[in-house]
């Protein structure tokens, strides 16, 4: 993951001499002459900001209107998310390793019931990528309101945004009453990204054989060939806490 990446290069670049040495291009055999040590020093600022300000970005990332990501999940990371039993821990490594793959261009699938932590890990894929997130009643509502003149955006430029961000994120699939249109807009996208070979996480509260059913032809196929996926079990996060309240 990209920011336990970064923090884990803070921490070596401001524990380990040779580690910084190496950074900032200076020989990383041989004692340094205090003279040398200073300008080693000089020499680590820029290089310190550089990854404190790629860490920073990341961790504000889904505050920013372009994250897409609503103000009850900006908070939300990797790493405040709560493992409860074996299979969450299994569930989380995989949705961690999905997000950290090189070149990934593939379709990670999330389906399950409410409140089992699907839109958690979503949203913290985003904010790990810099991607975007979109709920799949607000992409029909963005593609149909293009129609509009005075809308901001055609039709093609919200397609466009959608299927070209680097990473996105699609919650709450399968439950539009629009059904056609929202087969029709989630055929297309995922067509695009699989083109642009971008990766993709569907999230949906239905189970998989539901989802699937309701979907159509074009996207299972396209699902088939292209999706990993992840069903949530367990009981919810949120009936959890009114328990303890």
């Amino acid at each position: 993951m990209r920011e336990q990446n970064l923090i884990d290069e803070l921490k070596r670049f401001d524990t380990d001499e040779i580690y910084a040495r190496e950074l900032c291009d200076f020989p990383t055999k041989g004692e340094l002459t205090v003279h040398d040590k200073a300008i080693l020093e000089h020499d680590k600022i820029p290089i310190r900001e550089r990854i404190v300000n790629e860490l920073h970005l990341i961790q504000k990332w889904n505050h920013k209107k372009e994250s897409g990501v609503p103000p009850r999940f900006a908070e939300c990371s990797f790493f405040n998310f709560e493992c409860r039993t074996e299979n969450e821990k299994h569930i989380f490594q995989k949705v961690c390793d999905f997000v950290s793959q090189e070149h990934n261009e593939g379709v990670l699938l999330m389906t399950g019931a409410k409140g089992t932590g699907k839109t958690h890990l979503g949203t913290a894929a985003v904010r790990d990528t810099q991607g975007r997130y979109v709920s799949m009643e607000d992409l029909i509502y963005k593609v149909e309101s293009s129609m509009n003149f005075k809308s901001p955006q055609t039709e093609e430029e919200v397609f466009a945004d959608y299927s070209t961000t680097k990473f996105l994120v699609i919650d709450e699939v399968g439950r539009s009453l629009k059904r056609e249109k929202e087969i029709e807009i989630l055929s297309y996208i995922l067509r695009k990204r699989y083109d642009n070979q971008l990766p993709t996480i569907v999230i949906s509260n239905l189970e998989k054989k539901v989802l699937m059913k309701n979907l159509g032809e074009a996207v299972v196929d396209r699902l088939r060939e292209t999706a990993t996926s992840i069903e949530f079990t367990g009981e919810s996060y949120r009936i959890l806490k009114r328990k303890v309240a």
